[in-house]
């Protein structure tokens, strides 16, 4: 066990059982008057369980103020968070675009199915990248602005080059401007082994 690890588990805990560190700042003191005194504490998990709050609010509609909709599907969601984590939905909910005020707004050019995986992806930072959705979810993630889900479909994109489709993957790669997938397909079609 890292002593990191140890010092975390020694540490303070909050009434759920987790362990809240200190930060690395030392105690501010003003004088010798010790009222003075304080800790500042960074909870690791506040975070996680924040995103888990505003996802469960949002299965049951609750606080919702904005629905996203693409092809057949409607999704409630929080504007705050989709601007929070999409630097594209942050453009669109904070310029003078109609979709600033607008309670229902449609999204071109990614199905609904994808979508829906996206802004789940939002809510709970977990996505599934597989051979039958990759294709679809790097340009949306790229058109969202979702750079870890595009990453990540890079990242698999890679682990399956092969012969017989190095080809299309660079093809592919091109397309979407996945430059380090680009230059791995090249070096694969060149040599038939990654880069």
């Amino acid at each position: 066990m890292h002593s990191s690890a140890a010092a975390t588990l020694a540490g303070p805990r909050t009434m759920e059982g987790e362990s809240i560190k200190p930060s690395s700042q030392p105690p501010v003191q003003a004088g010798d008057d010790e009222k003075n005194q304080r800790t500042i504490t960074v909870n690791s998990a506040h975070m996680g369980k924040a995103f888990k709050v505003m996802n469960e609010l949002r299965s049951k509609q609750l606080l919702c103020d904005v629905m996203i909709v693409a092809e057949d599907v409607e999704i409630e969601a929080h504007r705050v968070v989709l601007a929070a984590c999409s630097p594209y939905f942050c453009a669109m909910f904070t310029g003078d675009m109609s979709e600033s005020k607008a309670k229902k707004i449609e999204i071109k050019d990614v199905d609904g199915r994808t979508l829906n995986k996206l802004i789940d992806y939002i809510y709970t930072a977990e996505i599934e990248v597989t051979e039958e959705n990759v294709q679809v979810l790097l340009p949306a993630a790229s058109l969202l602005q979702l750079m870890d889900v595009r990453q990540n479909c890079c990242d698999f994109l890679q682990s399956q080059l092969h012969p017989t489709n190095c080809l299309g993957i660079r093809a592919f790669a091109d397309v979407h401007t996945c430059t380090d997938l680009l230059q791995q397909a090249n070096a694969y079609a060149g040599n038939g082994e990654p880069g």
